[in-house]
């Protein structure tokens, strides 16, 4: 579920990480203590121990037991433990689920055709993980429905924070994927996984209404300012819709109510003038995208026919692309329908796909991706239902998507962790709409 972290550096030596670690670990049991229900306090914990294990890289990336790894004991310890102790199983019957089962079975389906069961086990381990976290922050919000756990997982995200400025001040930097400058990424392994934490952080703290207006806008530009100097493109790309959409609904909603529209209308122009200038900041770095986006057919084609600029076009993307997509059209007929097998691509590929839609193809074939896309499908349509803060949740469901377009955050534990999240939170805010819907029908009925 990782890379080596050999390829990777610089790391904190253990006389930073540990004593850091333990002051770190005295705010979780405060929030832990306050987050309202069992379910609450098993989301702050579960992230803050991912979040932490990151920069124990050089320990938790090492097999500990049976060949696995530090960090994928972990993830399984927290999903078994979630699973026994804090979700109710009869919410694992919630519809919405549906199409993240059919995904387990077509992994499952498609790793025992292939001949090679651990990768379907593989795989639904990491989506039992993304269930676990779905259900937790949806029973916490059932129990909370203005979402004041929210407020306390923020600190779930302080250890990022925390290493991300120790990485500033002990000048430890690490050298971009591009290799065009420096990034800062508090000693994790990578800016991918990094800057997609930073991203879940920065949509936490989105949702926490409850917490004091200082403290939740100091937040909120301390992860904005964490995923700018972690410098990776796609998470900075997928995350101009959020951020956008909270500059919005944040003026809107700051006024009274009778002075919302025009307000709303003075917020679009200036997220569109802010959007302006940072597309003229950031202009040399997305010109290959614009360059593939303007042809895109163009770049996907045999690998061997690229020459050596289109190599280089967006960390050479196209071509990783290109290469799945035409080592599955060079399958069988039934690979075709259900893939070469989940994580098949290890020991094949030097690389990962680098996108979620080519490698679940090439993994899950076309009936893959059906379930990708229902399972994307049905949560943006639950966003659409949603009742408050709609806009917001529209805008992190689109993040998410441009999110996979570029990396794979459903094969990093980190974009997990997001998408559990904001499902949970989307679920819980559709189905509060319905059942006030049914509520408020009922009592028209009996006045009637």
């Amino acid at each position: 579920m990782t890379a080596g972290a050999q390829s990777f550096g610089p790391a904190f030596g253990l006389g930073v990480l540990l004593p850091v670690t333990a002051l770190l670990l005295v705010a979780l049991v405060v929030a832990a203590r306050r987050a309202g229900s069992m379910a609450g306090a098993f989301v702050v914990v579960a992230l803050w121990m991912r979040y932490t294990a990151g920069a124990y890289h050089l320990y938790m990336f090492q097999p500990l037991a049976g060949g696995l790894s530090g960090n994928a004991l972990l993830s399984i310890g927290v999903t078994g433990f979630g699973l026994l102790f804090v979700v109710r199983p009869a919410n694992l019957a919630l519809k919405w689920l549906l199409p993240v089962y059919a995904l387990v079975a077509l992994a499952l389906v498609s790793a025992a055709l292939n001949g090679d069961p651990t990768g379907g086990i593989n795989a639904g381990v990491k989506y039992a993980y993304m269930i676990v976290i779905m259900l937790a922050v949806f029973q916490a919000l059932r129990v909370d429905p203005e979402a004041r756990f929210m407020t306390w997982a923020m600190v779930a995200f302080l250890p990022l924070i925390v290493f991300q400025f120790l990485s500033l001040a002990l000048n430890l930097p690490k050298g971009s994927e591009a290799g065009d400058g420096l990034v800062w990424i508090g000693g994790y392994n990578h800016e991918a996984a990094f800057s997609v934490a930073m991203m879940t952080g920065f949509m936490v703290g989105c949702f926490a209404r409850s917490a004091p207006r200082g403290v939740r806008l100091a937040f909120l530009a301390a992860t904005l300012i964490g995923i700018l100097l972690a410098g990776y493109r796609t998470t900075i790309l997928a995350f101009a819709p959020l951020a956008l959409a909270v500059f919005l609904s944040g003026l809107t909603m700051s006024v009274r109510r009778d002075q919302r529209a025009p307000m709303a209308v003075t917020a679009m122009v200036g997220g569109l003038l802010i959007a302006s200038v940072a597309a003229l900041f950031y202009r040399e770095s997305f010109a290959d995208l614009a360059a593939f986006l303007s042809d895109p057919a163009a770049l996907i084609k045999p690998p061997r026919d690229f020459d050596l600029l289109e190599r280089q076009v967006m960390s050479g993307r196209p071509l990783i692309w290109s290469s799945y997509i035409y080592a599955w059209a060079d399958g069988t007929p039934l690979q075709h329908l259900i893939g070469l097998g989940p994580e098949s691509w290890e020991g094949v590929f030097k690389v990962y796909p680098h996108n979620t839609v080519v490698a679940t193809l090439y993994e899950l074939g076309w009936l893959g991706l059906a379930a990708i896309a229902a399972l994307w499908t049905t949560m943006f349509a639950a966003a659409v239902m949603a009742r408050g803060e709609r806009l917001k949740l529209i805008a992190a469901h689109f993040a998410f998507f441009l999110l996979n377009m570029a990396t794979m955050p459903f094969w990093q534990v980190e974009g997990l962790a997001f998408y559990g999240l904001l499902c949970g939170y989307t679920v819980h805010a559709a189905r509060r709409r319905s059942e006030l819907g049914a509520a408020a029908a009922a009592v028209r009925a009996q006045t009637a």
